[in-house]
């Protein structure tokens, strides 16, 4: 079934009717009295008719649509509740009936009966039609049909230039077209259905002489009926064709579809292999029937119209597509610019012009020259080269303007690219943003330090100011003066070492860079701390030293390696890096002894790298400070001996270096990695 009726003034239903109806033509009146009107100039297969009582004159309209539409399945939709016995009646009159409510499977499956019962008639109508085979051949031109001679076609002629000239304006062509074929053969009715965007069905663009029911909701599927047989055979074909063709189950449906269109002649408008509209005739105002000549004419006229109806889509698609194109482009938050195969500029989107301070009149279709140093080379590089840039940080001589560039080659079919397109961003802002997050972080972490000093010096203040306090009365007490000399010495050692930290932390002192052998400089910094030699072991040397804050006993295995581990960097700093390392794993052992241990070499004999790992066994780190042990702002919340690896890792990176925090099974280790000096 391909044409439907539907009958109803509930909107709900009618909604629903329409969704389970698919592809299929649908008509949609209120009443019966318009749906009598409606047939009267349209042919359709199925009639859905809602039935709500009280049920009037449903016999009679059931007689009157097989009277316009003999070949239409009439389908009523009743509620029980509220008929009369006579109502029940009436509906014995219809083909089949579904009462409400149903369900979807129920309403396909009385479509799918009235279907069956279509083609069945359609099957006697066709064996009781069937004539001798020599009836059937057909007739030739010597029925009088009068030929279009030359002088006539000069204003058809004239009429299809007309159309084929009026640019890309698609209904003004189609009409124009329409009003060629009329002075052509004056049809009673005309119609050109066009392929939607999708292609998957037909509908009517422009028409003379149709209802407005009809060209309101005559659709054709593209996957089966009349456009599957004009797409396949690629010709004209005529109302008595069709009718001859009805008991095929491939062709059943062209009849149909050419009487819903009130037409006897479809015509294929193919361009490039492909069905792009059909044009269909209904009877001549005179009667007479088209004659060959004329057809061949309109099939002629219509295969350029097919044309030129393609190449029109085609400029529209292309144009919506770069309308499209350039809507994106200029509501993007970067800037885009393009150049062809020309070197000339073809895209500058609206954000570019705001970056460069540039009009976009101004640049466009020029050469990329007039873009500002190194934009330019950028771009004349990946067109001549087919190089990609990712993100690259650039400054331009223009107002000092830093930003972000990528760079891609636009690629074709030739192995020349077509062209190469270049975005970038504006990152004065985002520096901008970084240098004030800076800021505050440096403003957070001065205000905690200021916090923690507070916190460590007092008691090493404390014991001192007591110390001063008893000197006077007790300086002559030899004891008291040892103790004086020891924990003050204590104090004050460990308040230095405090603001070392602190001063490291905040700020870079100067460098002094020379080339120092980086196992010297591990001595001279154990030496620094005191440690004393114990016993010397095969592959290590034993040191041990005090921690005078704690009081703690540290054991340390230093396994030196053979040869010089020359590197360029400063000899203090670097022994202030390394001493802080061993004091945090030594302070991060429990107990009253902790054990370390420190080798120096290079991973590979050919690497170019010096290796300091500094690693206890008996420390304990969790995991957590582990991942935030360089983060100054997090460690200096739990104390400010904790900072000692932050300030270690900005001594060694600027060395041009790098340390790691590693925790193992058993083990908590610092590798410092330094470039190695040239020997």
């Amino acid at each position: 079934m391909r044409a439907a009726l539907v009958v109803t003034a509930d909107p709900p239903l009618c909604a629903r009717l329409l969704r389970e109806l698919g592809n299929r033509s649908v008509f949609t009146e209120s009443g019966q009295d318009e749906a009598l009107r409606m047939l009267r100039t349209t042919e359709v297969d199925l009639v859905l008719i809602d039935v709500t009582a009280p049920v009037r004159n449903l016999t009679s309209f059931i007689a009157r649509s097989r009277q316009l539409s003999p070949s239409a399945v009439v389908v009523c939709l009743y509620q029980t509740e509220g008929l009369a016995p006579e109502d029940r009646e009436a509906l014995e009159a219809a083909d089949l009936v579904l009462r409400k409510p149903f369900t979807r499977e129920e309403l396909a499956l009385v479509i799918r009966q009235g279907e069956e019962k279509q083609e069945l008639l359609l099957q006697v109508a066709s064996l009781r039609a069937r004539r001798p085979a020599a009836a059937q051949e057909p007739a030739t031109e010597t029925n009088g049909t009068p030929e279009v001679t030359h002088p006539d076609l000069a204003p058809v002629v004239k009429e299809v230039a007309k159309a084929l000239s009026a640019g890309f304006d698609l209904p003004r062509i189609l009409n124009l077209f329409l009003d060629a074929v009329a002075e052509m053969v004056k049809p009673s009715r005309a119609a050109l259905l066009l392929a939607d965007e999708t292609g998957t069905s037909f509908t009517i663009r422009a028409q003379r002489g149709l209802a407005p029911q009809v060209v309101a909701a005559a659709r054709l599927s593209a996957e089966g009926g009349l456009p599957l047989w004009l797409q396949t055979q690629g010709r004209l074909i005529h109302a008595e064709e069709a009718r001859a063709r009805a008991q095929e189950w491939q062709t059943r449906d062209l009849a149909r579809e050419l009487a819903m269109l009130q037409a006897v002649l479809a015509i294929p408008l193919i361009a490039h292999g492909e069905l792009v509209a059909i044009l269909t005739l209904g009877q001549r105002i005179t009667g007479i029937p088209y004659s060959h000549r004329e057809t061949e004419v309109l099939f002629n006229l219509a295969t350029h119209l097919a044309t030129a109806i393609r190449d029109i889509r085609l400029h529209h698609q292309l144009n919506y597509q770069k309308v499209y194109i350039e809507r994106i482009l200029s509501h993007m938050a970067h800037g885009v610019i393009t150049i062809d195969r020309q070197e000339s500029v073809t895209i500058m989107n609206r954000r570019a012009e705001e970056i460069l301070g540039l009009s976009a009149e101004a640049v466009l279709h020029h050469d990329l020259r007039v873009l500002p140093s190194p934009l330019g080379d950028m771009l004349y590089e990946s067109l001549t080269r087919g190089t990609t840039v990712r993100r690259r940080e650039i400054q331009l001589a223009l107002r000092n303007l830093p930003l972000e560039v990528s760079t891609y080659p636009i690629a074709g079919d030739d192995p020349t690219p077509l062209g190469a397109v270049m975005v970038f961003e504006d990152l004065t802002g985002a520096k901008q943003l970084a240098a004030e997050k800076r800021q505050a972080e440096q403003f957070q972490l001065l205000s905690q330090i200021v916090a923690r000093i507070s916190d460590e010096i007092k008691n090493p203040l404390v014991s001192i100011n007591t110390f001063m306090e008893l000197l006077e009365e007790q300086f002559e007490d030899a004891e008291f003066r040892h103790q004086f000399t020891l924990v003050v010495g204590r104090d004050v050692r460990r308040m230095v070492e405090l603001f070392e930290k602190l001063s490291a932390l905040v700020s870079e002192g100067p460098f002094n860079f020379e080339v120092v052998d980086a196992q010297d400089v591990v001595e001279e910094c154990l030496a620094s701390l005191g440690a004393a030699a114990e016993d010397k072991g095969e592959d290590a040397r034993i040191l041990q030293l005090t921690d005078e804050a704690s009081g703690k006993r540290v054991i340390v295995s230093l396994y030196p390696d053979t040869g010089a581990l020359r590197v360029k960097g400063d000899r203090a700093q670097l022994k202030k890096a390394v001493s802080f390392l061993v004091w945090y794993l030594a302070r991060k052992s429990p107990g009253e002894e902790a054990k370390l241990s420190l080798s120096i070499g290079r991973p590979n004999s050919d690497d170019e790298i010096v290796q300091i790992l500094v690693a206890s066994r008996t420390a304990e780190v969790s995991s957590e400070e582990i991942e935030r042990i360089f983060d100054p702002l997090k460690m200096v919340q739990e104390s400010l001996i904790d900072v000692g690896p932050c300030v270690s890792q900005r001594i060694i990176e600027a060395l041009g270096g790098q340390l790691q925090a590693r925790k193992g099974r058993h083990e908590v280790s610092f590798l410092a990695s330094l470039p190695a000096a040239a020997s």
